[in-house]
């Protein structure tokens, strides 16, 4: 495989597994509220699966919008998941820096001519 089919690859599969852990939080967070009742949300009504991947994908990202706010205990599962996501997505970066500074050929800089 070519390095940079190899990147993109590598690439593709990280934003995969980004989206799968922002899924997999969107769903605790549904479970924690819905059926064990340890908290809710406050702002707009959480109706439907997207709004809970909104919010999951704010946390993630350490974005914090705040358009919805999370009450009760789920406030920790919040902050749990920022710091999750946080270790994460500079975990990827660091990947990804070291498998392309191991894959590509880096040419030196040129040197000035006087």
């Amino acid at each position: 495989m070519r390095p940079h089919t190899r990147v993109l690859s590598i690439v593709s599969l990280l934003f995969i597994t980004h989206l799968f852990q922002i899924g997999l939080f969107a769903g605790g967070f549904w479970i924690a509220g819905a059926w064990f009742g340890i908290g809710g949300f406050e702002g707009p009504d959480m109706a439907h699966l997207l709004d809970y991947l909104y919010f999951s994908a704010v946390m993630y990202t350490s974005l914090g919008i705040g358009d919805i706010v999370p009450t009760g205990h789920l406030r920790f599962l919040a902050g749990v998941e920022a710091l999750n996501g946080l270790l994460m997505i500079a975990w990827s970066a660091s990947f990804l820096f070291a498998t392309m500074n191991r894959l590509w050929d880096w040419e030196p800089c040129v040197e000035p001519k006087d």
